[in-house]
């Protein structure tokens, strides 16, 4: 089996890593560029659904036929009906009701007789703008035609848990990504300053177990977001939320081992201005909560602002030691991996 993974720009590098770490034998990264990842599987295709770096998870089928209207054939369109038939078996009775076909000329008389058989074929309906099923048709190296059948209904970027949401709110898989920048292990103990509906906190549960979680934000709506979504992660008891000044919190001087942030970006959320206290003041209260060898994974949009803010005006408090560029809906946020530099009293 041919499994595409779809990912966001600068995150393939995470995908891969993630496939070989769940996956391990039973797939072989076969191709990647910046959006996607194939994978060979040899079997459990049930498992690609618990990947949470990957933005949705497609199984392919390739086609010798050089136009669309081959598919039609008796035998290819008998093997793309029982590819339909594996995807549903992946889970419950009833999560599949409907498909959708996306394709250039999805409107044409072609598609509809290819909607019309498969409809025939499977049980589902075709609804065209919002099917449960997604079919992505597409030419395909060799004068072939492939068909991506996703794997879910929705793309696995859209957390079940996410029961609140706020605008702004971090995706999933950028936060997933960042969980691993941090080198999660047990015995961290974790604060996520300004945490919102809680997204970072969530995936580092979910991720692995820590010794202590905490987030803190001012904004009671985003306190009360991150509770509900934490309990609807099954994580209940399991983080301490606080409305605190991520820039002044109060609490114990070097008791972190894994500080994480996602600050506003100047535009939907903040101001560019008031960015350029924040930054310094967030960088400074990330340092004072830090134990030695800490480290602070943050990501931001404002990359020259918070970059002299790492500089800072004398010693800075935090060396750069990894850098990842992504891209998501017309942004190109950065993530840093941050470590806590040594200090002249250590």
């Amino acid at each position: 089996m041919i499994v595409e993974c779809e990912v966001l720009e600068g995150l393939a590098p995470f995908v891969e890593d993630e496939i070989v770490d769940r996956l391990g034998g039973r797939a072989t990264v076969v191709g990647a560029d910046a959006t996607a990842v194939r994978v060979e599987l040899a079997r459990d295709l049930a498992a690609v659904l618990g990947l949470r770096t990957a933005v949705a998870a497609y199984l392919v089928a390739t086609y010798p036929v050089p136009r669309p209207r081959g598919l039609l054939g008796h035998r290819h369109l008998t093997d793309l009906a029982a590819r339909v038939r594996q995807v549903i078996a992946l889970h419950a009775p009833g999560v599949f009701t409907s498909f959708r076909i996306s394709a250039a000329g999805r409107e044409s008389a072609i598609f509809g007789r290819l909607a019309a058989e498969l409809a025939a074929t499977t049980g589902l309906v075709h609804d065209p703008t919002a099917g449960d099923m997604l079919l992505r048709v597409r030419p395909a190296p060799g004068g072939c035609w492939e068909v991506l059948l996703r794997l879910s209904p929705r793309p696995l970027s859209a957390r079940p848990w996410r029961v609140r949401d706020l605008p702004g709110a971090l995706n999933a898989t950028l936060a997933a990504a960042m969980v691993e920048l941090s080198g999660p292990r047990a015995a961290d103990r974790v604060v996520n300053l300004a945490c919102g509906s809680g997204t970072l906190l969530v995936e580092r549960l979910l991720r692995a177990p820590a010794a202590a979680t905490v987030g803190v934000d001012l904004d009671q709506r985003a306190l009360d977001a991150a509770n509900a979504n934490v309990d609807a992660a099954g994580l209940t008891g399991r983080v301490e939320l606080a409305r605190l000044d991520a820039t002044s919190t109060g609490l114990d001087v070097g008791g972190f081992d894994v500080v994480l942030a996602d600050p506003p970006y100047g535009h939907r959320m903040g101001t560019h201005a008031g960015n350029e206290a924040l930054y310094p003041a967030l960088l400074a209260e990330a340092g004072r909560l830090a134990a030695p060898g800490a480290r602070f994974v943050v990501i931001t949009h404002e990359l020259r602002r918070f970059a002299a803010a790492i500089a800072g005006n004398g010693r800075p408090a935090w060396e750069v030691e990894r850098e990842v560029q992504v891209f998501q809906k017309g942004h190109h946020p950065k993530i840093w991996l941050l470590r806590r530099a040594p200090q002249p009293d250590q």
